[in-house]
């Protein structure tokens, strides 16, 4: 009867056990797996901006943009007014959406604006950070911008070899650059108004993938951060320097960082009866962060005898302080060279 009385106990004690075990569950779902997706959340959006407004009315578009991780799912909700709101891709890591105002839409200054991005099961989350009425915006909210982010080429990366970097933005901000699997974070120096260098000494244990590595820059003031990709690759082409030596490629006006209004008229010099190929984009920051960026012209245009060519774009959208990226390409036979030029508007 002691033995049956004992194994009786234990029965019940383990089925006491498993009922409880399903509670314990619920009450603790994995603390180390929420801890786990919190670290790869936050990782994929590097900016969540909106263009100010003059008034909250029905009626009223607005519009924001979002960057982040390339060739994901990008939503945004606003609070009292519309969710899961699809935001379009326009070009690798920069998406947009606009909403209209509509009437009984409850739409403040103090609105809660939230963003998404998702890629498989991996989703990061941001709220916007700066007002959407144009008239509320302060110090804390003033323009943050990178303009250029550059670096000189290197024939090989190879341990001693010192890769130097460029940065062109906002003045009295906070600099730093990352070499994707190398370096993390390393400071720049604002060496004049505006302008912030470093460099980064290659190890012998660091590598380079053959692909190419992404360098990436930051730059932040207070709470606000801006990141720009270095555009081009680390390394010099063999036959780069050869090719853009043989044909001639000049802008003669306007000047670089130049600040302009009305219709931008361009002109330039390259070899006779070259191709050149053209493409104007522009991009405004406002209420810090980047704002909305959109292509202004895309067009081919052919040198004359004598190589001189020019051309002209109307800016859509004339926002002071807007920025406006000329990206040039002239090709004759098998001999290009490429040139860019920044100017502003007034």
């Amino acid at each position: 009867m002691k033995i049956k009385s004992f194994s009786t106990a234990i029965g019940l004690a383990l089925l006491s056990s498993v009922i409880y075990l399903p509670e314990m569950a619920r009450a603790n779902p994995k603390p180390s797996i929420q801890v786990a997706q919190q670290r790869i959340l936050g990782s994929e959006i590097d900016s969540f901006t909106a263009y100010p407004v003059q008034r909250l009315d029905p009626g009223t578009q607005l519009f924001f943009v979002l960057r982040g991780t390339p060739y994901s799912r990008a939503t945004l909700t606003i609070q009292n007014a519309v969710q899961n709101l699809p935001m379009r891709e326009v070009q690798p890591g920069v998406y947009e959406a606009s909403y209209m105002i509509r009437q009984g839409d409850r739409i403040s200054e103090n609105t809660a604006v939230l963003a998404n991005l998702q890629q498989g099961d991996r989703i990061s989350s941001t709220r916007l950070q700066q007002p959407l009425l144009a008239g509320n915006s302060d110090r804390r909210f003033q323009s943050l911008s990178v303009d250029r982010f550059s670096a000189q080429s290197v024939q090989q990366l190879d341990p001693g070899t010192t890769l130097n970097f460029k940065l062109l933005g906002t003045p009295n901000a906070t600099a730093t650059f990352s070499i994707e699997g190398v370096a993390y974070n390393i400071p720049m120096r604002e060496e004049s108004n505006g302008l912030y260098t470093g460099g980064y000494t290659i190890r012998r244990q660091d590598y380079f993938p053959p692909e190419g590595t992404k360098v990436t820059a930051s730059l932040q003031s207070g709470n606000q951060v801006v990141r720009s990709r270095l555009d081009r690759d680390l390394v010099a082409g063999d036959n780069s320097s050869v090719k853009t030596a043989e044909i001639p490629l000049q802008i003669i006006t306007p000047e670089e960082n130049a600040r302009v209004s009305g219709t931008v008229e361009v002109e330039g010099r390259s070899a006779p009866n070259a191709t050149v190929n053209v493409k104007v984009q522009a991009t405004s920051s406002v209420a810090g962060l980047f704002g909305f960026e959109r292509n202004i012209l895309e067009r081919t245009v052919k040198a004359d005898e004598q190589g001189n060519f020019s051309f002209a774009f109307n800016p859509t959208v004339a926002l002071p302080g807007t920025k406006y990226e000329v990206n040039l390409s002239s090709n004759n036979g098998d001999r290009t060279s490429e040139q860019s030029l920044v100017l502003f508007q007034k």
